[in-house]
């Protein structure tokens, strides 16, 4: 007998790397209904729509449109899903989602994009970003949320990791062993095509600080070479160099990126799915060498990494870069290592765990899982 299957996710309100591998779980289980704390009919995945069941905090003037603003009732919100009538549930957690409630017949098994960053990797940074006055109430309560956060991680009966950066997190923060499974990429979708090459960098994301669109924008003012902006739009990138586009459709982004010389990554990413949708395309990418690029990008095969978060570092290596030959059929090749088949494959294995889905064999003992890697 098949499991009944659940799907539970942190907020759904944009097209980001988290709601793509979403989409690709509810592929992956159809029958399965997916849960989250708040999801956005304009802007989330609109492929799962119908099956989508939002939290009390759907209800609640501007949580969908301000989510980041409700964070700290994102564990009220998470627990308050009654998910008894399934036997297994899969989280989609980097924020709270993990943290559901489950009785001890049911198996939880959590695809961790990464511990909350805010609160784990990066919370001096964050706080910075207040108001002064601010400050010392956001502390509390970030203090608060580490340790729900950390006492929810004994709720999961199987991590399964995006990235070897991510599983190094999960062991530091949460003390668990992790299984690797790279995020999907959908291989079929982003393809090499007839456009030409054009003179100009490609950066594809969203305005956040830790993206640092900024170190990308500098470089190539330093190496005097074109770049488009997609994903958002911000006065701060205005320069007679750059060209912003905002938010382009999937077709307009999969033009963009047969046509651009490389993709410009100086983030530090947990794991990274626009670089490797590039590298799809037969494109390369130029990156910043550490966090999740040094599982995809590989020097002078697929791309260039770049040792120095800087934009004097990124402007070297736009100039290296220029001196170097790529075959587009080797990067996509490369690329092909991290498809959606396998993907599913991986993670359907786990779920069913050759038939069997409770958490203890028949002699009590719990079994352990199998390492899944796309290589």
């Amino acid at each position: 007998m098949n499991p009944r299957i659940a799907i539970v996710s942190d907020p759904l309100v944009q097209r980001g790397g988290a709601e793509r591998v979403v989409e690709t779980i509810a592929k992956a289980f159809p029958e399965a209904p997916v849960y989250a704390i708040v999801y956005s009919p304009k802007s989330g995945p609109a492929s799962i729509a119908d099956r989508v069941v939002p939290s009390f905090l759907q209800r609640v003037p501007g949580a969908v449109s301000h989510h980041r603003l409700f964070v700290p009732f994102f564990p009220l919100a998470i627990e308050s899903f009654d998910l008894s009538a399934y036997d297994v549930i899969i989280s989609s957690h980097h924020t709270a989602a993990k943290g559901l409630l489950r009785n001890a017949a049911q198996r939880h098994i959590c695809y961790c994009h990464t511990p909350m960053r805010a609160i784990w990797e990066i919370p001096h940074q964050e706080l910075r970003t207040l108001p002064r006055p601010l400050r010392p109430i956001a502390a509390v309560m970030m203090s608060r949320m580490r340790t729900w956060d950390a006492a929810a991680a004994v709720r999961v009966d199987q991590f399964v990791a995006n990235s070897a950066v991510t599983q190094e997190r999960i062991a530091k923060h949460y003390g668990r062993l992790s299984v690797l499974v790279h995020p999907p990429i959908d291989t079929r979708h982003f393809t090499p095509g007839p456009d030409a090459v054009e003179d100009y960098y490609l950066v594809a994301s969203r305005n956040v600080p830790y993206k640092r669109i900024d170190v990308a924008v500098e470089a190539t003012r330093l190496a005097k070479r074109r770049l488009v902006i997609t994903g958002s739009k911000s006065a701060q990138f205005d320069a007679p160099h750059v060209r912003q586009l905002g938010h382009v459709t999937d077709a307009e982004l999969l033009h963009l990126m047969r046509g651009a010389k490389a993709l410009l990554f100086p983030g530090l990413e947990d794991f990274g799915m626009t670089p490797v949708e590039m590298m799809a395309c037969g494109r390369p990418v130029i990156a910043f060498a550490k966090g999740g690029a040094l599982e995809t990008v590989v020097e002078g095969v697929s791309g260039v990494l770049v040792e120095e978060q800087t934009s004097q570092a990124f402007a070297r290596a736009i100039r290296r870069f220029e001196r170097m030959t790529f075959d587009p059929a080797i990067v996509r090749r490369h690329a092909e290592r991290f498809s959606t088949e396998r993907f599913v494959a991986a993670l359907q294995e786990i779920v069913y765990e050759n038939g069997a889905y409770s958490v203890a064999s028949s002699s009590g003992q719990a079994r352990r899982q199998p390492e899944f890697s796309p290589a």
